[in-house]
């Protein structure tokens, strides 16, 4: 329920929020209607990649962490974000589940905003769906680019190891070269590998 203090701490949030900026006055009150100051516990998650997403944040205190998981591995951080950046845009594009999980670094305060209300706000007044959607488009693209980055960064890591195992492998092998004409195949395999993974390396 809201009092004097939530809807200070609401239209001061507002106010100064990069995301907001140019957003006339009329539209930010239905931002200020949907509205809700929260926060988080260091290591608490915010939200699970694959549950459903109705709502978003507008950071104001902290650090939070965008994580994705492959399969049954660990996750991978993808990106992390501060004070004024927005949390979440997945709730105003069908089907309407989250991409990602989102984790506090540290304590966190954020400005909650209800998407299930925004979303009929925009079917009834489409100047603030336009300006609203134009804006969270310039969100996805950050964060598509910055996954988009991480990965092509963790597999240029991953080819980088393995290249440097078989050339370990391939140096064990060269020391062993006077040894048994049986291994000399799979020292021959290894080495045309390495070469593959170097010529590879190479072009990225």
């Amino acid at each position: 329920m809201k009092n004097e203090t939530t809807d200070r701490v609401i239209a001061e949030t507002l106010a100064v929020a990069p995301f907001l900026d140019g957003m006339s006055a009329g539209h930010l009150g239905i931002m200020a209607e949907c509205a809700m100051p929260g926060s988080f516990l260091g290591g608490e998650m915010i939200f699970r990649e694959g549950d459903v997403a109705n709502r978003f944040y507008l950071i104001r205190e902290g650090s939070v962490a965008l994580e994705s998981r492959v399969g049954e591995s660990n996750p991978i951080q993808i990106q992390t974000i501060g004070p004024g950046e927005v949390l979440g845009w997945s709730w105003l594009f069908p089907p309407y589940l989250w991409h990602f999980d989102a984790r506090a670094v540290e304590p966190v305060k954020v400005l909650f905003i209800y998407g299930s209300r925004l979303r009929e706000y925009c079917e009834d007044d489409h100047d603030f769906g336009y300006e609203l959607v134009k804006r969270m488009a310039e969100v996805m693209v950050r964060r598509l680019q910055a996954t988009s980055w991480q990965l092509f960064e963790i597999s240029n890591l991953a080819l980088r190891s393995q290249w440097e195992a078989l050339q370990l492998a391939a140096q064990l092998g060269n020391t062993a070269s006077s040894g048994p004409k049986r291994f000399r195949p799979a020292r021959t395999s290894i080495q045309n590998k390495t070469q593959s993974i170097q010529k590879n390396d190479r072009t990225t």
